[in-house]
């Protein structure tokens, strides 16, 4: 009886102690799982990590490339635009030195359609920049401040325009010659007044004894104011320079 006991006994620490090997095998085997799904997780973390490492770089470099393209573009843009109005300026000025108005008909354009640009009326610019071969650098700074971007000229406010004003007309550049006008004081209301040899009729001001005339292309114009005192006919004469300046000419031909 005393032999039973104790076999039972042994059996059950032995099933015991296999029960306890079994809890720590189990507990073992949970935490390598445990280990394995962490070790798993880090790597998935870390792959993740590389891959947005990977993907901001690229999107860095992408952007980079982007901007850098611009830049270059914009860069050539701003280059063919300055060199395509430097050579616009130049093909002008060799026309107006060569009194190509053929060219200058290509050239110009006039704000007003009233006033054609042929050889009469480009005349008195060809005497001007004849007498004064020192205009092309007045024309040269003029340009040079309208390509300064601070340098705008509105028409209407500010009192001296540009002598050319460059403008983009379709895929060109074209020159828009500021228009010149004169107001004449006479001596009497009803004097003649004749520009360079023709006789026009001036316009009427808020003064009786100012005539206004014009517009005008730029150029040197004689002025000529004629009195008629009887069988007598006095004239006054004076060369007026429409070139830069106010837009509105002052001309005094009244007798003092």
């Amino acid at each position: 009886m005393e032999q039973r006991v104790s076999l039972e006994k042994t059996i059950q620490g032995d099933n015991h102690q296999e029960r306890e090997i079994k809890d720590v095998g189990s507990g073992a085997a949970a935490l390598a799982r445990y280990e394995q799904r962490k070790q798993a997780r880090l790597f998935m973390r870390e792959r993740r990590k590389k891959y947005y490492r990977i993907f901001l770089r690229t999107a860095l470099v992408v952007a980079a490339v982007w901007i850098i393209g611009a830049l270059l573009w914009k860069g050539y843009s701003m280059l063919k635009n300055a060199a395509s109005r430097e050579i616009a300026v130049m093909r002008l000025e060799d026309a107006l030195k060569d009194k190509d108005v053929a060219a200058l008909q290509t050239y110009l354009r006039v704000p007003d359609e009233t006033i054609p640009v042929n050889e009469k009326t480009l005349a008195p610019l060809f005497s001007y920049l004849d007498a004064h071969p020192n205009a092309y650098e007045t024309l040269e700074r003029d340009f040079d401040r309208q390509n300064d971007m601070k340098h705008v000229y509105i028409k209407g406010l500010t009192s001296k325009p540009p002598i050319f004003t460059i403008k983009v007309f379709g895929d060109r550049y074209v020159f828009e010659p500021t228009l010149y006008s004169m107001n004449i004081r006479l001596n009497e209301p009803d004097d003649e007044i004749m520009i360079n040899g023709e006789k026009v009729e001036g316009e009427p001001t808020k003064d009786p004894f100012v005539k206004k005339v014009g517009p005008y292309l730029p150029g040197v114009y004689t002025v000529t104011v004629v009195k008629t005192d009887g069988e007598k006919r006095k004239k006054e004469t004076k060369q007026v320079h429409l070139f830069g300046g106010a837009r509105v000419y002052e001309v005094d031909l009244a007798k003092e």
